[in-house]
């Protein structure tokens, strides 16, 4: 007959079902404010980003922005000219011209106050964007005085019904004075700079922004260029190439190095992504003192039982062993409800305030569940200190 051990960790643990509930609760606070911490960083991060993300993947292997422009939200912008000089190397299929107005573009509904948005205009049949809802609407954007509206746009802001599509159109609305006529709404989302979107073809946003570029063609200065490179073009080199060529008046490179390098300014070069990293390790250190209580209190009420096993025989890896299992199945049982709810309170922010807060990929719920399992082991050695340091005649 095989002997099974005795789950001795989970039943310590489980015994009393009340404690083990207010165990939970404390881990799950814990879990709580590290997942929103993390969230509001990913979505600094997600929403900086997401226009670049949103671009048509088999047409943006390289971005074109001016020098002068740091951050992509500042309106620093190069001459047309220079993506004619790069269709002049071979290997670069196209070059699209992305405008942007985000410092002054005021849009409002009638009857409401005037509100700043981030308006972008593009040229409708090279359909640059594949933002969630645009398919329906490039035809619509090629009307006069047309656009759509993104739909997570602030509602407080932009009282539109971004719902209906039918009274969408009905409703007035200007845009720099000049009446607009929405045609439906996209998906894009707001950003820590940014409170709405809005997107109409080239000519619509060259007759609503004419001062854009004085004394000329508010359309020949570009703010972010999108440029398709051929089939087994390395985008990297084409970059290089290009960069060599060209004015150092524009920054050019790889997409995917353009989207690091904005994450790397907001993460290292503002005290955002280090407030918010802050608060994810004072979420731990809250959990680490919640839990080294439950522990340490477990430990203090079993102290009896802890001597006989010390009569008995058992070493101090036995303990350590029984401590550290229970500070993981701890863990585990607080982390699943502060994930549950964590994701529902992402869900409302989300719907709130237009950020992009997910949990996805997976790779960030595991983080959290490694810092939840760090937290209650550490938690579990320090507080296993005081059973390792007793006689055991004087546990008695």
């Amino acid at each position: 007959m095989v002997k099974r051990k005795t789950p001795l960790a989970w039943k310590n643990l489980t015994h009393d079902w009340r404690r083990l509930a207010i165990a939970m609760g404390g881990i799950c606070f814990a879990v709580l404010l590290m997942f929103v911490q993390t969230g509001f960083q990913h979505a600094l991060f997600d929403s900086q980003v997401k226009l670049i993300d949103d671009l048509d993947p088999e047409a943006a292997d390289i971005l074109m922005v001016s020098e002068a422009r740091y951050v992509l939200p500042k309106g620093r912008r190069f001459p047309y000219a220079r993506l004619f000089q790069a269709l002049a190397e071979e290997e670069v299929l196209a070059a699209i011209p992305i405008y942007l107005e985000a410092e002054v573009g005021l849009l409002k509904k009638d009857d409401h106050a005037s509100q700043y948005i981030r308006v972008i205009g593009c040229d409708v049949t090279a359909r640059p964007l594949r933002s969630a809802g645009l398919q329906a609407h490039w035809e619509d954007l090629r009307q006069p005085n047309t656009a759509v509206i993104d739909v997570a746009s602030t509602h407080k802001k932009f009282p539109f019904a971004m719902h209906d599509v039918q009274q969408l159109r009905q409703e007035g609305a200007e845009l720099m004075g000049r009446r607009l006529q929405l045609r439906g709404t996209f998906r894009m989302g707001t950003d820590f700079a940014t409170e709405g979107n809005l997107l109409m073809s080239k000519e619509n946003f060259a007759a609503y922004f004419p001062s854009r570029n004085v004394g000329g063609d508010p359309l020949d200065v570009v703010d972010v260029g999108v440029l398709d490179v051929a089939e087994g073009a390395d985008p990297v080199q084409v970059a290089a190439t290009l960069r060599r060529k060209l004015p150092s008046d524009v920054r050019i490179l790889p997409r995917s190095r353009f989207r690091e390098a904005e994450i790397g300014f907001w993460n290292e070069s503002t005290p955002i992504g280090r407030i918010f990293r802050t608060g994810t390790m004072m979420g731990f250190l809250v959990g680490v003192i919640i839990c080294y209580q439950i522990i340490f209190s477990d430990i203090s009420d079993h102290m009896p039982e802890f001597a006989t096993l010390k009569a008995m025989g058992y070493r101090s890896n036995y303990f350590i062993q029984l401590i550290v299992i229970e500070a993981i199945y701890l863990s585990l049982l607080g982390f699943v409800p502060g994930a549950i709810l964590s994701w529902g309170i992402y869900k409302v922010i989300a719907a709130k305030t237009g950020l992009l807060m997910s949990m996805l990929p997976v790779t960030r719920i595991l983080w959290i569940l490694v810092l939840t399992m760090a937290m209650c082991v550490v938690s579990g050695l320090l507080a296993v200190r005081k059973l390792l340091q007793a006689d055991p005649a004087d546990l008695f």
